[in-house]
């Protein structure tokens, strides 16, 4: 793949940004891993900040895109497997982006202009978003009802990338290369049966052992959680 200048300066941004935080990073280092130079950052994006949020809003879309991926197959799937394989995107995209997650701390940590403008930017909402998801799951059994939502939703969310962002540690202490394709679909595996319950069930019991009036009643209840899943991002995040 040929990138143009403009991709160039994208694709070191991201790099520089996740080693060094936007206050850390420079523009300087930008443009020297692009092999490009500084006028080019302002005839491209205008200024540091704006391609700082370049990178970001990137990112992001990557995240949303992964998520909907198997968004036509949903209709047709359990809550459970609806989850299941959501969750197995996710980490899929974790391994693939990591820099979002480190960035994103980075601004977190730091707080101030660049965590507002996240926060502006549907961060905050799609956390806000991702726990209604992690709330309507708990009610059709996926997830245990034991743990409040928000906290289930950090848990699992920050369990399933934390391997990535560890991965020179992990390399150097144990030789696991966490990027190889059996080791993300080992993690993957670990992730799902940590946090997923053994096997789907209902709020009116395990499927197949309800009476033939639950049954129906339990269907409705699907469909109804179902359709709920399948909107709850549409509308905010959907790529066009």
């Amino acid at each position: 793949m040929e990138y143009t200048t403009k991709s160039k300066l994208l694709q070191a941004a991201i790099k520089v940004f996740s080693n060094h935080g936007y206050a850390g990073g420079s523009i300087r280092q930008i443009v020297d891993l692009a092999g490009t130079n500084i006028a080019s950052v302002t005839y491209h994006y205008g200024s540091k900040k704006r391609l700082w949020q370049a990178v970001f809003t990137h990112l992001q879309d990557n995240l949303i895109e992964a998520i909907f991926v198997d968004s036509d197959k949903w209709r047709d799937m359990t809550p459970y497997d609806r989850v299941k394989s959501t969750t197995r995107n996710y980490v899929r995209f974790c391994a693939r982006y990591p820099e979002l997650h480190r960035i994103s701390m980075f601004e977190t940590i730091q707080g101030g202009e660049m965590l507002d403008w996240m926060n502006e930017r549907k961060f905050a909402l799609f956390s806000m978003k991702s726990m209604e998801w992690v709330s309507l799951a708990q009610d059709e059994g996926v997830y245990s009802s034991d743990v409040s939502a928000i906290h289930l939703h950090f848990i699992v969310t920050h369990a399933s990338n934390s391997i990535f962002l560890l991965a020179p540690h992990i390399k150097a202490t144990f030789g696991i290369d966490v990027f190889e394709e059996e080791q993300i679909e080992k993690f993957t595996d670990a992730i799902i049966s940590l946090f997923l319950n053994s096997e789907p069930v209902t709020s009116l019991g395990k499927l197949g052992t309800q009476s033939p009036s639950a049954t129906v009643h339990d269907s409705e209840n699907s469909d109804k959680v179902r359709n709920a899943l399948q909107s709850q991002f549409s509308a905010d995040f959907k790529p066009s």
